[in-house]
């Protein structure tokens, strides 16, 4: 599996319409939607390890302020990406085992997360879900990241993970657009869904919405990193290719913007 096999599975969609596609999908009320742009640097490991950046991006709608007490709900979802037909001889099959995990916010109580019907594009498996997990990626009541899978079947960091077969959501090789047209490219686009996550405001201060950066998941190549996902393709034989990433420029450079702060909300008193 080739690096350029690898890069295009992390292609942002770039069109206006993308960016503010979640205001199209019933968000949450008085929400300001905010795109942040950024870089993922990730590792793959197959027939030979591959380090790569792409640009991606995060998509949040959020209330501009909140009274503190006050419960109140924003959503979240990553821009959308693709994978190519062929590349350097190899012929793709798919990317399953998508996961994305989110930090619930600090000066907030958490009540709950859900997936945001029709918000995903392109997508079969197992049906999306959002799970509340620890460190370790097994469900907990009282853990601190908000975790994005199909049935928490991912490469690695919980119960369900496995670097050599399908599971989770996962994104077929359709060679369509976003928008169900044919790719004149073969390409096959897809798009993780929104969550729509409501919590309660504490204390005056701000609420920041941001992707899992805590502990080890801000260690490069780790398997607690925030974004991780399965390529399979064929190439003498199945290949795999389990990738790990964060939002760093290179896999030597700290982490970037897509580690702050993805929306800020203002908390004020009554």
């Amino acid at each position: 599996m080739s690096v350029q096999y690898l890069r295009r599975c992390a292609v942002p969609v770039t069109s206006v319409a993308m960016a503010t596609g979640l205001m199209l999908i019933g968000s949450p009320a008085n929400a300001a939607p905010n795109t942040t742009s950024f870089k993922n640097a990730c590792q793959a490991d197959s027939l030979l390890t591959v380090h790569k950046v792409a640009d991606t991006s995060m998509n949040v709608d959020a209330p501009e302020s909140v009274v503190a007490g006050e419960t109140f709900t924003y959503r979240i979802q990553p821009g959308g990406t693709f994978f190519p037909d062929r590349d350097s001889g190899a012929s793709t099959t798919n990317i399953s085992r998508l996961k994305v995990d989110y930090e619930i916010p600090a000066n907030t109580t958490f009540v709950s997360a859900e997936v945001v019907p029709g918000s995903g594009i392109n997508l079969d498996g197992v049906e999306p879900s959002v799970l509340r997990v620890g460190e370790d990626g097994n469900p907990d009541a009282a853990g601190n990241i908000l975790r994005l899978s199909g049935g928490n079947e991912t490469i690695a960091n919980g119960p369900s993970s496995s670097i050599d077969s399908e599971g989770g959501i996962r994104a077929p090789k359709l060679q369509q657009n976003l928008d169900g047209t044919v790719n004149d490219n073969g390409d096959s686009w897809y798009q993780l869904p929104a969550v729509d996550v409501t919590v309660t405001a504490g204390d005056d201060g701000v609420i920041t919405p941001q992707v899992r950066t805590s502990g080890n998941a801000a260690n490069y190549n780790a398997d607690e990193n925030y974004y991780t996902f399965l390529p399979k393709a064929q190439f003498f034989g199945v290949q795999w290719a389990p990738s790990r990433c964060t939002p760093r420029d290179d896999q030597d450079a700290p982490l970037n913007a897509g580690a702050g702060p993805l929306a800020t909300i203002s908390v004020v008193s009554d």
